[in-house]
């Protein structure tokens, strides 16, 4: 499991969030410092983050694990999410095609299968299933309350939890 810092968490969320930052520092209190192009509501989104968030590292959950959340999601649930990642984006024929994450070789090959094996019906939703747990796991906050479906909350990390170790 890959490891991210509390101060690259919030940085991280932050640009998720589309807030234009040039960094984090602190903790607790954080600190943003703003791109000069963010406009003041941007910079009032930008410190309600950091002032809730938790100060947590974060850790990559497994692709099982979040498979798992996303057999949970209901059918509409599922078209919305379905209907975003693979919507038209820029310089790609879909949004997950433009992911650069660990998982970018599979998310490309799993689109040839999408599209091209002749899949349908439970064969076909169990592929883009997939298709978006590979994605979370990579843009782990992808599936946070987003805004086509503010009532999807799956994770692609979790806060981590150092090892502890027995004798």
């Amino acid at each position: 499991m890959s490891y991210l810092a509390p101060t690259a968490t919030l940085h991280r969320n932050l640009l998720v969030a589309g807030i234009p930052i040039t960094g984090v520092s602190g903790g607790p209190p954080w600190t943003v410092q703003y791109d000069p192009s963010a406009t003041q509501g941007q910079i009032d989104q930008g410190n309600s983050m950091a002032a809730a968030f938790d100060g947590k590292g974060r850790q990559t959950r497994t692709l099982a694990a979040i498979y798992s959340d996303m057999q949970k999601l209901t059918t509409t649930q599922h078209n919305k999410a379905w209907a975003d990642i693979s919507a038209p984006a820029p310089g790609a024929p879909t949004k997950y095609l433009t992911d650069v994450g660990i998982n970018a070789g599979p998310i490309f090959v799993l689109h040839w299968t999408i599209y091209n094996s002749g899949a349908s019906g439970a064969q076909l939703l169990a592929a883009q299933k997939e298709m978006l747990t590979m994605y979370v796991q990579d843009n782990p906050t992808y599936l946070m309350q987003p805004t086509f479906d503010p009532t999807i909350n799956i994770s692609g990390d979790d806060p981590w939890v150092p090892p502890t170790f027995s004798m």
